[in-house]
């Protein structure tokens, strides 16, 4: 038996390098494992433009991504972005990381996937609230927003009529509190107020706009002011911030409403109804696309038809809906007729 020879100060060098990195690998991995039979699996890389937390909107989108790749057999890693700069670099570390799919959200990215796709052109992505031109292998997820929220304005004019019950009071006006005045939001608020206009005409639509998605404290001012103005119903589309539109429906008594997600449930007495919107399921699609071979880019824009965005009794199916409405049956009832006639083409919302 010949004798060992000692370790050289490299190879010693090498072996603890190797012991580090798997240390920060596992440290630093949020990867969740799909299911799925044998063969390579495909992976996926989340890349958020803020950190999850209270952001519901984010949430629903990892997952989805987390619920793809459960189902169809893909490793999901989610990468949370702190500010635009650690977003653009976290969106060029996940192309160099080369995964089958990036999936990334809103107008916030789009400056850097664009740049990204014309270095990297075979790299798959699903963007949801955003769309990249000229761009194939980019499939743009948006949703038609105003849809839905017509039909959260025709609740609330139904129920500012004050022909519902002594619970719900007349009101003369309603309000609307956005997040930040752009785009996106305006195209909520566009169809809340056809909503309101078309279902009670003569109802003052109030309409207050904070300065991002994460303001509770401005939210809560807005809502509280037009409370003050006589409006007792009152949509908060503020994002993180509805937790202050949601403090100020309880101290002042008023009713409210949730986006994204159903949030009935954090104050059911005031948060009357919710504004849905299916991200989760649609993100959870292109990881399965991915999967399958079957993924196509392009614009997808998801609407009451696809059952994508509505009120959540409406949208929601019954496993998911932890406790029923609390709106009068007449208002759900015309809310249904509603989404048969927008589903139809029968009514038109304006974005």
């Amino acid at each position: 038996m010949s004798r060992a020879r000692p370790l050289t100060f490299r190879a010693i060098a090498a072996v603890l390098a190797l012991l580090v990195a798997g240390v920060v690998a596992a440290c630093g991995s949020d990867d969740e494992g799909g299911g799925g039979g044998g063969g390579k699996q495909k992976s996926v890389i989340y890349v958020s433009t803020n950190p999850l937390g209270t952001n519901q909107f984010l949430n629903l989108i990892a997952d989805g991504a987390k619920a793809g790749g459960k189902e169809c057999g893909a490793t999901v890693k989610v990468v949370q972005s702190s500010d635009p700069n650690t977003l653009a670099a976290n969106l060029r570390a996940a192309v160099q990381a080369k995964p089958d799919l990036i999936v990334a959200n809103s107008f916030d990215s789009v400056e850097t996937i664009t740049g990204l796709v014309k270095q990297s052109p075979d790299q798959k992505w699903a963007l949801v609230d955003a769309a990249v031109e000229k761009a194939p292998n980019v499939r743009g997820i948006l949703f038609k927003e105003n849809e839905g929220m017509f039909l959260i304005g025709a609740a609330y004019a139904l129920l500012a009529k004050g022909d519902q019950g002594a619970e719900w009071p007349a009101s003369k006006a309603v309000g609307f509190v956005g997040a930040i005045d752009n785009a996106l939001v305006r195209r909520w608020y566009n169809g809340y107020a056809q909503g309101v206009e078309e279902t009670n005409p003569g109802t003052r639509v109030l309409d207050g706009w904070g300065n991002s998605f994460n303001d509770p404290a401005t939210s809560k001012e807005l809502a509280l002011s037009q409370n003050s103005k006589g409006a007792k119903y009152i949509a908060g589309v503020a994002a993180a911030g509805n937790s202050g539109v949601f403090e100020a429906a309880a101290d002042r008594d008023f009713f409210t409403s949730g986006v994204d997600v159903d949030e009935r449930p954090k104050d059911p007495e005031h948060i009357i109804v919710s504004m849905v919107k299916r991200s989760d399921q649609a993100v959870q699609q292109a990881v399965c696309d991915v999967t399958k071979d079957t993924f196509k880019g392009g614009a997808q824009t998801l609407g009451i038809k696809e059952n994508a965005v509505g009120p959540e009794f409406l949208t929601l199916p019954a496993s998911e809906l932890k406790e029923p409405s609390k709106l009068p049956q007449e208002v759900q009832d015309k809310l249904k007729e509603l989404k048969e006639q927008v589903a139809a083409g029968k009514i038109t919302v304006k974005q």
